[in-house]
């Protein structure tokens, strides 16, 4: 989530300095400044565009995150000093999965459903090391299977309340 705040940030930073630049070109004229400002402007334009896509995927993580059904940490890190402990927190963050209404956060992708995208979620399996979510659009299916070890009964019949709630899928329970 942090990667993908940064990439954003920056993205914006760099199209308002192009902005500023081709504005600085236009308004002081300085010598040669026919060729400067239209390329100037040219760069600005590519970076607003590169900026767009940046912010849907910061925004859908953002969404995914405060939606979280299920969050899988994939590893546990401990540290010795307080430098390990401080790196050892920051990299948690790099190992953690966010499975929420509107789709799945792996690190900094992001794979989508529901709103206002086409593909839907269309089952999710429980199993005893796994969890398996089916989504897609009516022609094209996907799935995505995560190691997961299944919790106790009552936090999976907690999950399966949340997912049949917030996405009307019952989850099915493997063996």
């Amino acid at each position: 989530m942090k990667k993908l705040k940064l990439h954003t940030v920056c993205s914006l930073a760099v199209a308002i300095v192009f902005a500023a630049a081709g504005i600085a070109a236009l308004v002081l004229r300085p010598p040669y400044w026919v060729t400067y400002a239209p390329v100037i402007m040219a760069l600005g334009l590519v970076a607003l565009l590169h900026y767009i896509p940046v912010r849907k995927e910061f925004i859908a993580a953002k969404v995914i995150v405060e939606n979280t059904i299920i969050r899988i940490q994939l590893a546990d890190m401990h540290g010795q000093t307080e430098w390990d402990i401080e790196e050892a927190e920051k990299l948690k963050e790099t190992f953690v999965i966010y499975i929420s209404t509107f789709g799945i956060l792996l690190g900094s992708k992001t794979i989508n459903w529901g709103g206002a995208s086409e593909k839907r979620l269309k089952a999710v399996e429980i199993g005893r090391d796994y969890i398996s979510i089916d989504h897609g659009t009516k022609e094209n299916n996907q799935n995505v299977r995560l190691l997961y070890a299944r919790p106790g009964e009552d936090e999976l019949a907690e999950i399966i309340k949340k997912f049949q709630y917030e996405t009307n899928v019952v989850p099915s329970v493997a063996g």
